[in-house]
């Protein structure tokens, strides 16, 4: 069996007043095509807050950026991409409460799409949940919808939930 290699990574539940949540639509060759709380890996010198910042300005181009208590802790396996050395990242999901704004990521379409980012947009719960039915694997976590709802009706947790582990060496 192999060792897991995994990456620290962080993602924002961003929610505006409006109660939607914004997804980032993540397409991959290895079959994975669906929507993500926007975030990713930490780089080297990062806090977590520090990598949370830069990740949600280069996907969404949020204006400002106020990151709150952290959620849960997910960690999830999927085979090392083509020059990969991970084979999984632990993510750590923070809130991040925002104004309404239109998405207009600060890095350039075709960076993005190096990444696997070919979309992004705002969501209802009941979006979300709509599309958890229809496709179970279609919105990461698995459960978004309710988790969501817990965090809109009871506010943050005390300490991080932990959702576990997902996936395999061959999913994302």
């Amino acid at each position: 069996m192999t060792a897991e290699r995994l990456r620290p990574a962080v993602r924002g539940l961003m929610i505006d007043p409006l109660d939607r949540v914004l997804l980032a639509h993540l397409r991959f060759a290895d079959g994975f095509d669906g929507w993500v709380l926007p975030g990713g890996g930490m780089e080297e010198g990062e806090d977590e807050r520090q990598a949370l910042i830069r990740e949600l300005t280069e996907e969404t181009g949020a204006p400002e950026i106020f990151v709150g208590p952290p959620l849960w802790h997910r960690t999830t396996l999927f085979a090392p991409r083509e020059g990969g050395t991970f084979n999984g990242q632990h993510n750590t999901t923070f809130l991040v409460p925002c104004h309404e704004f239109e998405p207009a990521p600060a890095m350039s379409a075709e960076e993005l799409a190096e990444e696997g980012m070919v979309g992004v947009r705002w969501w209802t719960v009941s979006e979300i949940a709509d599309a958890e039915k229809a496709d179970r694997d279609s919105i990461r976590p698995i459960g978004l919808a309710e988790l969501v709802e817990r965090v809109l009706e009871h506010g943050a947790p005390a300490e991080p939930w932990d959702l576990g582990t997902f996936g395999t060496r061959r999913t994302i």
